[in-house]
């Protein structure tokens, strides 16, 4: 979803090659012709995948997503494919091919024991167990970042809850608006649920393509401008479609996941996009 934005902005003023693993999915964007669709699928990427890659690029951004990141441990392999191999292989590729700018986007999952609003430099505790999927996220940061003195700029990118038109049913937004639409249950931990600062599409694909205006090492939250809980959130969606939402509550509290966002804003980009005009968006395309 951020890829699709992403290249719309992005292929403005650059030639665009869009590694995609079903062509399909953004055929509309090939009438563009700054755009190059090359279809390659990233879980099972080979030595001779890579050599078939074009080799005048200035700049990777790596955004690939495992479709099986919920699947553990059935999952594990195809999540750690696209997640920490490939990139691994592409980054050395990039090396070798004088690739000057080098983007990976990675999770705001993979902090630990989070306090709000969260830092890029608070502290990870790797004991702590956090998911496969996160985990590979964060090992991919660490070993990628051992490259970063080959690059002109390499930025590792942590997004929040990132939504919009199109988006996998089984994320947050849609799977809230799912349940409101069904009359089914949204279960709280606590009175409110987390709080959270959800990001819309289109202003995270803006921070992500300001990274080529800078140079450097860097490691960015990219997160939106208010900060809401789940029943908040949920009451807003229940009020723009009509219906009256079910919880459920159970006890305790999970941590909070809100991200400082003072570099993005500083560095990349401030969100425009409110939270009620994003949902509008959304429910626009619902169907």
């Amino acid at each position: 979803m951020i890829g699709r934005n992403l290249i719309k902005i992005l292929s403005r003023n650059n030639k665009i090659y869009a590694v995609v693993r079903d062509k399909s999915r953004i055929i509309d964007l090939e009438m563009n012709e700054n755009i190059v669709i090359i279809e390659l699928d990233l879980s099972n990427i080979s030595q001779t995948d890579i050599r078939a890659l074009p080799s005048d690029v200035d700049t990777i951004y790596y955004l690939a997503q495992s479709r099986r990141f919920r699947e553990f441990p059935e999952g594990s392999e195809d999540v750690f494919n696209v997640n920490v191999e490939a990139p691994l292989r592409l980054i050395n590729w990039a090396t070798y091919h004088g690739v000057r700018k080098f983007i990976y986007a990675s999770s705001g999952g993979v902090y630990t024991n989070p306090t709000s609003p969260i830092k890029e430099f608070f502290m990870i505790n790797a004991n702590e167990k956090l998911g496969f999927y996160l985990s590979s996220k964060l090992s991919s940061e660490m070993l990628l970042r051992n490259y970063s003195s080959f690059f002109e700029t390499f930025a590792i990118l942590r997004p929040f809850f990132v939504y919009g038109p199109g988006q996998n049913n089984t994320m947050l937004i849609p799977r809230l608006i799912n349940n409101i639409m069904r009359g089914e249950e949204i279960i709280l931990s606590g009175e409110e649920g987390i709080k959270i600062d959800p990001i819309y599409v289109s202003d995270s694909a803006e921070a992500f393509a300001k990274v080529l205006d800078l140079k450097g090492e860097y490691l960015i939250n990219i997160a939106g401008a208010e900060i809401i809980s789940i029943k908040q959130l949920s009451l807003l969606i229940a009020e723009m479609v009509g219906r009256e939402p079910k919880f459920r509550y159970e006890s305790g509290k999970q941590m909070d996941l809100v991200a400082d966002i003072s570099l993005m804003k500083q560095l990349l980009h401030t969100p425009k996009v409110s939270l009620r005009e994003g949902i509008r968006e959304v429910l626009k395309s619902w169907g």
